[in-house]
């Protein structure tokens, strides 16, 4: 009996020493990245007109699009206006038929009529994520699909004969 007590003992001491029953908690894996101060990182919200010093003109900046099916693009470079401190972007679809975008609760409708769909929208920082959502009439019922812009700060380049 004596054996059983001390095997037993010994069996809780390996289980207790191992963590066996015990809550799993992971810890983050340690960061390769190279640590960066404060005050040089960027800011999660971008870049605005402002930041970047952007005079009120026409310009043309690379996009990115992300979200939905895959299936859809929108052009880039896309044009892009400052007026009075604030952006604009022109997005254009690959297809004609969204008939409404939706950014920060606000929708737009297309600013044509033929070709591709095209909607003015405002781009509120620059190098960082803009949640959009596009309606599309292709399928059976009209669907709202969420995408993802980013308008690439350093690509922002003065649009042809325009003074900016």
């Amino acid at each position: 009996m004596k054996k059983k007590t001390i095997g037993l003992a010994v069996l809780l001491l390996a289980l207790l020493l191992t963590g066996c029953g015990a809550a799993k908690t992971e810890s983050p894996a340690p960061s390769t990245a190279p640590s960066i101060a404060p005050s040089a990182a960027p800011s999660a919200a971008g870049k605005t007109a402002a930041d970047l010093g952007l005079a009120d003109g026409a310009y043309t900046v690379d996009v990115t699009l992300s979200g939905g099916s895959g299936r859809a693009s929108v052009a880039s470079p896309a044009k892009l206006t400052i007026a009075g401190g604030k952006a604009v972007a022109t997005i254009v679809w690959s297809s004609s038929t969204y008939d409404y975008m939706k950014v920060d609760g606000t929708k737009y409708t297309p600013v044509n009529t033929d070709g591709n769909a095209a909607f003015e929208i405002p781009v509120s920082a620059f190098d960082s994520a803009l949640p959009v959502t596009a309606d599309t009439v292709a399928m059976s019922t009209p669907h709202e699909i969420d995408y993802t812009l980013q308008f690439d700060a350093a690509s922002i380049k003065a649009a042809e004969g325009a003074g900016a």
